[in-house]
């Protein structure tokens, strides 16, 4: 008899704060059903590992979503594509996103975070999540997506959308498929005259004319864009600045030794686990450390729960400056790994640097959560930037 969790981790109680919860199913099984949602979880670090893995097994192309809804409406994105066609629209994505252009991008990055710590440090208490953590992502990426202003003004509703619709049919996600459809009808009519010439987007249409995908491809795949690019980097820089602001002797640690710096990135992304679990579905049957998953059954597959096992990490719930876990699944593992990783590591990195350079003590007041299905982090946080004496 497989282990069974009665609880449902979309409720509201589950959504502040799922760790109790992870807990317990990281010590029922590698594989735990869940009959509330009719789907089985993998909450465990090495499991999880394994899961994401086996991508020919636990496919995505029938979808990545905790609901049959969005699962039968998915568009020929990257995220919900297999095998060849998945290998094939990654390549075509990730282009913008490898090391010469990020190389070529870093110091762009540099002068805005510069200018935007500038004119923060000055002692006054400012809504870090729109400012801060936005900052990069709404005003650089955005840009370098290519889309034009009304497009660019909605992207932080499509995202959150997007990932509200990858849980399950309660309230968030039912308000998030017309916003869904709104982005899907966009893609569907966009154009090359409607992007920027160079940009990301324009892009893939020059893939789509060479024949490396197909234009429907092309536009469909835009949305790999939209959705991912911000609402992740933004909390996981969130949580970064929060965690310097409480874990007392954090900041001052890495003010003394700015090696510390890419460490304390992959920490604050283990810690908060933008990105909750994704679904994938079982097209065979998948074995789990003596745990079966039957062919046809949906797994969620929880990140965040491995980043906080302790099998994997030490004493999981501290924020520890020196930890580096290169490891953690928070952008995933295997042939899904987040394309744009190391563009939001980038971002992050550079930001702190930028932190410690100008500013002697950061400091929060509580923040206000997030509501959203599949990420977590802060919808508010005040803070305060007290700049370092000349």
């Amino acid at each position: 008899m497989p282990a069974v969790f009665q609880g449902d981790l979309y409720a509201r109680a589950a959504l502040r704060d799922p760790y109790p919860l992870y807990e317990r199913l990281r010590a029922m099984a590698p594989a735990v059903w869940m009959p509330k949602r009719r789907m089985w979880a993998i909450a465990r670090y090495d499991d999880v590992r394994a899961a994401l893995r086996a991508a020919d097994v636990l496919v995505s192309g029938r979808g990545v979503a905790a609901n049959d809804t969005v699962n039968r409406l998915s568009s020929p994105v990257t995220l919900t594509s297999d095998g060849e066609a998945h290998d094939r629209r990654r390549l075509t994505l990730i282009q913008p996103l490898t090391p010469a252009p990020l190389k070529d991008l870093r110091p762009r990055l540099e002068a805005e975070a510069a200018n935007l710590v500038d004119g923060l440090a000055d002692g006054r208490t400012f809504e870090a999540m729109s400012t801060f953590a936005a900052h990069l992502p709404v005003t650089i990426v955005a840009e370098l997506v290519g889309l034009d202003a009304w497009a660019r003004a909605r992207m932080l509703k499509w995202a959150a959308a997007a990932f509200n619709s990858l849980g399950v049919m309660n309230l968030r996600g039912l308000a998030a498929v017309p916003v869904m459809q709104g982005l899907g009808r966009y893609v569907r009519n966009l154009d090359r005259q409607g992007v920027t010439p160079g940009g990301w987007a324009d892009r893939l249409f020059d893939a789509a004319d060479r024949g490396d995908i197909s234009r429907t491809e092309a536009r469909a795949m835009i949305i790999d864009y939209v959705a991912p690019a911000l609402d992740t980097t933004i909390l996981a820089t969130g949580q970064m600045l929060w965690r310097l602001a409480t874990t007392p002797g954090a900041y001052d640690a890495v003010r003394a030794d700015p090696s510390l710096i890419p460490g304390v990135v992959n920490e604050a992304v283990r810690m908060g686990s933008p990105i909750r679990g994704f679904t994938r579905y079982a097209a065979k049957p998948f074995e789990l450390d003596g745990a079966a998953i039957p062919a046809g059954d949906r797994a969620l597959i929880l990140f965040a729960s491995a980043n906080r096992d302790p099998d994997k990490y030490r004493d999981p719930d501290r924020f520890d400056v020196a930890r580096n876990p290169r490891d953690h699944v928070g952008w995933g593992h295997g042939t899904h790994t987040c394309v744009g990783m190391h563009l939001a590591r980038l971002e992050m990195e550079i930001l702190l640097a930028t932190l410690v350079q100008r500013v002697e003590r950061i400091e929060t007041d509580r923040p206000t959560p997030a509501w959203n299905n599949v990420l977590q982090g802060f919808a508010r946080l005040p803070a305060r930037l007290v700049p370092a004496a000349a």
